[in-house]
C-alpha cells in the first residue's frame, strides 16, 4: 500500500476529472499503483520503482485501466537548459511508453511541453538510460504548428460533471479530449476545423466584395466584419425576430426582391444593432461598413445582389458561436497585406505570434490596469482574455452589472473625418465583443452593459493631433501597472507635433525624448507607467543605437530596471524591413535604486510563420523559446542559466557602454554563422584570388567587345 495514496484518500479512487481519475503523487511507485489495480497489472521490470509525478487514468473498465497521461514535474532550476529539458522529456517518455500512455506532459509550472509518446520522430530518438531500449516521441502541435504549451491546470475539485469544472480545468480537459481524438502513431498535430475557424468563409466573402466593388482591401474587410457581427449577434440570441439574420434569410426564401431585403437590413437590422450597442463618446461603435449602407444609414441599392451573395455564404457556414476568437486579427493581416501601400501596415496590427509571446511574458494576472496607448485593432488589450481565465471571469455580470477589478484601456488616434483611422477602433470594439461571446450568449439582454464596457475599453482620440500623447495620468494610483504596445515609428512631421506639444503646455513631459514619434511614445510610457509596473514595448533599432537617442536610453536606465531586450528578425512586420526589438522594463519605485541583476537578451530569427507575403505557419519559432526562457529567468534572474546559444544573460554594467544596447552585436560573426544568421565568407589562397581576378578581367574584356560591336552597328 502506498502511504502517500492512503494519506491523500486516493487508494480507491483518484480525483475525478470528468470520466478520468487524476493521481497527483510524487512518492508512489508503479508497483504500488499496480497492486491497487490503478494501472494495468503487468511486469514493469526496472520501472517497478519509478515514481511518476502524476497520472491521469481511465478506470471505467476496472479490469482494464488505461493510462491517459503521465505528468513529469521539475523544479525551475532543473528545467532551464536545453539539456535539462531534453532529459526531463525523455524521462517522461520512458514512463509513458512503459505504461502505454497516450500523452506526456513535462512542466516546471512556468514552461510546459506536451508530447505524443507513440509517434516516432527521428529528431527525437534516444536510448532509454534505464533499459537501453531505443525510444522516440513527437511534440504535440497546436493547429498553427506551434508546440502545445497550455498549462496543465486541474484543481482538486473531484468533479465528474465536466460542465461544472472551472474554466481552466475545462479547457485542459477539452485539449486532452482533442489530443486523444486527433493524434495517433503518425500524427501529433491538432486539426483546425471549419466549425471553429471561419477565416475561409470571411476570405470568400471579402473576395466577392473586393472583386465586385474594386474598393480598397481595408474598406472591404470592414463590411465582412459588419455582416459577421450581424449573424454573430443573431446566433447568440441578441438579435431576434424581424431584426435577426434568419429573418433576412426568410425574406429571400419568401421571394422578396433583393433591394427590399437590403433596405430592411439597413433600416431595421443595422439600426437595431446601433441601438443595442451604442457608440461611445468618441463616435465609434462596433460596426461601420460603407459598401452596403451609406453613411446616413440608407441602403446602397446597387449592391443588393452582392449583399444577397454575402448572406448566403454566411448562412451556408452555419453557427458562429464557437469560433476562434483570434480569427479577426488573422483576417486583418490577411486582407491588409493586399493593400497597394504596405508601408503603413505596421500601424494597424502586430503579428499575432508576437502579441501572444509578449502577453505570455507579462504577469497579466498581477496587473490591475493593462493599457495599450497605441492600440490599433486591440490585440494587446484583448489577448489577455485568452491567457487568463481570472481576467475573463471578471467580465461575468453580477446583478446585471460588469465591474471588473482589472482595468483594460486601448487608445488610438486620428482625425474625426478619417474613416480609415476610425475603423481601426471599430474593429477593436467588434473584436472585444467576440472575445466576450461566452458571456454575451448567457446574458443576451445586457447589451447596454456590454456596450458600456466595450466603449470604456477602447477610445478613439480625435480632439488633438497629439492623440495619446496629450493624455497624462497625474495621480500615481491612476497609472497603468502593465503597458503592452507597439508604438508608431515615424520621423517626418515630428517638428509640428513637438510644436503643438509646447503650445499645449506639455513640453516638460517630453524633454529628452530623442528622435521621431517613437521617442515621444517611449517618453509617454516612462512618464505614465506606475511605479513598480512593467512594460513590454516593440521599438525600432534607432532607439537602441543612434546617438540622438542616447538621452532616451539614459532615461530608461534612470527610471527603470531593464528586464529584457529581444531582437526580432527583419520583416517581422509584414513587408516592413525595419529592424525591431522587444524591450521589457519595470518602473523603479525610486530613481535612486540601482539595478543589481542581469538582463535577459535573445536573438530571434523565426517567429512561427514565414516572413514573406504568404505568412505560412511554421513549426520553427525562436520567439516561443525566448518567451519560455524569459519566464524562467524572471523567477531567479541572478541564478538563471541556459545552454541556448541564442540567449545571453548580460550583466547590467554592460549597458553603461552605449554601443551595447544594440544586442545583436553581442553575438560574434562566428556565432551568427553557427546560428544560421550570417553566411560563412569563403577563404581563398592568394593563388585562388589571382585566378578569380583573371577570370573577372576576361569577362570585362568580353563585355567591352560586345558593347563596341553594338556601337559600331549603330
Amino acid at each position: 500500500m502506498s502511504e502517500e495514496l492512503n494519506q491523500r484518500g486516493l487508494s480507491k479512487n483518484g480525483i475525478f476529472i470528468g470520466e478520468y481519475e487524476f493521481f497527483p503523487t510524487h512518492s508512489t511507485t508503479l508497483n504500488q499503483y499496480k497492486q491497487l489495480k490503478i494501472i494495468p497489472h503487468k511486469n514493469y521490470g526496472k520501472y517497478d520503482t519509478r515514481k511518476p509525478d502524476g497520472l491521469l487514468i481511465d478506470r471505467r473498465d476496472k479490469t482494464n485501466p488505461k493510462v491517459i497521461l503521465v505528468l513529469e514535474y521539475k523544479k525551475p532550476q532543473d528545467f532551464q537548459k536545453d539539456s535539462q529539458k531534453k532529459y526531463a522529456i525523455e524521462q517522461c517518455n520512458d514512463i509513458c511508453q512503459v505504461l502505454d500512455a497516450k500523452i506526456g506532459i513535462i512542466t516546471d509550472g512556468i514552461v510546459t511541453y506536451w508530447i505524443n509518446p507513440n509517434h516516432i520522430d527521428k529528431k527525437n530518438e534516444y536510448e532509454d538510460r534505464t533499459t537501453k531500449v531505443k525510444r522516440s516521441y513527437s511534440f504535440i502541435l497546436s493547429d498553427d504548428q506551434q508546440k502545445l504549451s497550455k498549462k496543465f491546470l486541474f484543481k482538486e475539485s473531484n468533479q465528474k460533471d465536466v460542465t461544472k469544472l472551472d474554466e481552466d480545468a475545462k479547457e485542459t480537459y477539452q485539449i486532452i479530449e482533442r489530443i486523444l481524438e486527433e493524434t495517433n502513431t503518425s500524427n501529433s498535430r491538432l486539426k483546425p476545423t471549419e466549425k471553429t475557424d471561419p477565416s475561409g468563409l470571411a476570405r470568400s466573402v471579402w473576395q466577392s466584395i473586393y472583386i465586385s466593388t474594386k474598393d480598397n482591401p481595408t474598406a472591404c474587410l470592414y463590411n465582412v466584419v459588419e455582416i459577421f457581427i450581424f449573424k454573430f449577434l443573431s446566433d447568440l440570441g441578441v438579435l431576434e425576430r424581424d431584426f435577426s439574420f434568419n429573418h433576412i434569410v426568410k425574406m429571400y426564401s419568401d421571394g422578396y426582391p433583393n433591394k427590399e431585403v437590403l433596405e430592411h437590413y439597413a433600416t431595421k437590422c443595422r439600426k437595431k444593432i446601433k441601438e443595442l450597442f451604442k457608440e461611445g463618446d468618441d463616435g465609434t461603435g462596433i460596426i461601420n461598413g460603407t459598401i452596403f449602407v451609406n453613411k446616413d444609414g440608407t441602403p446602397v441599392l446597387s449592391q443588393a445582389t452582392l449583399f444577397k451573395d454575402t448572406i448566403e455564404k454566411y448562412e451556408k457556414f452555419g453557427d458562429l458561436r464557437n469560433i476562434k476568437k483570434e480569427f479577426k486579427t488573422k483576417l486583418f493581416e490577411t486582407f491588409l497585406k493586399q493593400s497597394k501601400d504596405k508601408s503603413k501596415l505596421g500601424q494597424f496590427f502586430t503579428p499575432r505570434k508576437v502579441v501572444n509571446a509578449m502577453v505570455e511574458m507579462a504577469d497579466i494576472d498581477k496587473a490591475q490596469f493593462i493599457c495599450d496607448p497605441f492600440c490599433g485593432v486591440g490585440g494587446f488589450v484583448l489577448e489577455p482574455f485568452q491567457r487568463s481565465s481570472n481576467l475573463k471571469n471578471q467580465y461575468s455580470p453580477k446583478n446585471g452589472r460588469i465591474n471588473p477589478k482589472t482595468k483594460l484601456i486601448g487608445y488610438d488616434s486620428g482625425r474625426e473625418d478619417n474613416d480609415e483611422q476610425r475603423r481601426t477602433i471599430i474593429l477593436a470594439k467588434a473584436n472585444m465583443l467576440i472575445y466576450l461571446s461566452d458571456v454575451v450568449e448567457k446574458n443576451p439582454s445586457l447589451n447596454k452593459e456590454f456596450s458600456r464596457i466595450i466603449n470604456n475599453t477602447f477610445h478613439f482620440l480625435s480632439d488633438s493631433n497629439l492623440g495619446t500623447l496629450k493624455i497624462m495620468f497625474e495621480e500615481e494610483e491612476d497609472k497603468p501597472d502593465l503597458i503592452l504596445t507597439n508604438p508608431p515609428y515615424i520621423t517626418s512631421g515630428v517638428a509640428t507635433i513637438r510644436k503643438q506639444i509646447n503650445e499645449e503646455g506639455l513640453g516638460d513631459f517630453y524633454t529628452n525624448s530623442g528622435q521621431g514619434v517613437q521617442g515621444l511614445c517611449l517618453k509617454w510610457i516612462l512618464s505614465n507607467l506606475k511605479k513598480g509596473g512593467s512594460a513590454f514595448i516593440i521599438l525600432p533599432d534607432s532607439v537602441f543605437q543612434i546617438d540622438v537617442n542616447k538621452v532616451l536610453r539614459d532615461e530608461i536606465k534612470k527610471y527603470c530596471f531593464i528586464n529584457c531586450i529581444i531582437s526580432l528578425p527583419l520583416k517581422t512586420f509584414f513587408n516592413t524591413p525595419k529592424k525591431t526589438f522587444i524591450l521589457g522594463i519595470t518602473k523603479k519605485a525610486d530613481e535612486s535604486q540601482k539595478q543589481d541583476f542581469p538582463v535577459f537578451t535573445y536573438l530571434v530569427s523565426s517567429i512561427g510563420e514565414s516572413l514573406n507575403v504568404n505568412r505560412f505557419e511554421e513549426e520553427d519559432n525562436d520567439l516561443f523559446k525566448a518567451k519560455n526562457l524569459f519566464n524562467q529567468y524572471k523567477g531567479s534572474p541572478d541564478s538563471f542559466e541556459t545552454d541556448d546559444p541564442r540567449c545571453k544573460i548580460q550583466p547590467i554594467k554592460n549597458f553603461d557602454d552605449d554601443s551595447f544596447w544594440n544586442i545583436d552585436k553581442s553575438w560574434s560573426h562566428e556565432e551568427r554563422i553557427v546560428l544560421g544568421i550570417d553566411e560563412k565568407i569563403p577563404i581563398m589562397t592568394i593563388g585562388e584570388f589571382a585566378d578569380k581576378v583573371a577570370e573577372f578581367r576576361i569577362k570585362i574584356i568580353e563585355a567591352e567587345d560586345k558593347l563596341r560591336e553594338l556601337n559600331e552597328d549603330n
